[in-house]
């Protein structure tokens, strides 16, 4: 009879997925967007699949993430408007294929939240970009894998990376707002 893993750890009073190399799950995985639309309304948007590794240590500070992005895989529910983020313009999908994240530092703070410091790199420009990050759960599924789920937002000014900044109204005014909120929704699976 075979024991079942102990999928969580206590660090500085909180639960915590016990140390190990895991993947993100694709099926289970997004990463969205908000950005302005005239200044009045919002335009949301998201990205799948969502993959890469991270690395969870003992001391969650010493942990480590990677992550990859289809840019083709843009969906704004309107297919003129996503052809035209795909193109040279925006996210030029052809010459940039992936948007990527990789952590240079994280910090846990009490009650299982972190913030988790990183360079993002979209068009071949990277900066650095900081993520507030909460832990949804951890579990021990059915088949015997233990899986974690966080989520991470992050603000993103489009202009840092070269994202047209030259989007003005003939009235006056943006007609997309410069800065654009991230948000990422990644569930793990700790490898076996």
């Amino acid at each position: 009879m075979s024991q079942t893993k102990k999928a969580s750890q206590i660090y500085n009073g909180a639960l915590f997925p016990i140390a190990g190399d895991y993947i993100i799950d694709p099926q289970h995985s997004f990463a969205g967007f908000i950005a302005q639309h005239l200044m009045v309304g919002q335009v949301r948007g998201s990205f799948h699949p969502l993959t890469g590794n991270i690395r969870i240590a003992d001391d969650p500070a010493l942990s480590s993430l990677e992550i990859s992005i289809d840019t083709a895989s843009i969906n704004t529910h309107n297919a003129t408007r996503d052809e035209d983020l795909r193109s040279e313009r925006f996210l030029d999908v052809r010459k940039f294929p992936a948007m990527t994240y990789s952590s240079t530092a994280v910090t846990a703070e009490p009650r299982g939240h972190l913030t988790v410091e990183g360079e993002l790199t979209i068009r071949d420009v990277t900066r650095p970009v900081s993520f507030d990050v909460v832990l949804n759960g951890i579990a021990d599924d059915p088949w015997g894998n233990t899986r974690a789920a966080f989520e991470g937002s992050a603000k993103i000014s489009r202009r840092d990376f070269g994202l047209m900044t030259d989007l003005m109204r003939e009235t006056g005014g943006l007609l997309v707002g410069k800065d654009i909120v991230i948000n990422i929704a990644a569930e793990l699976l700790l490898k076996k």
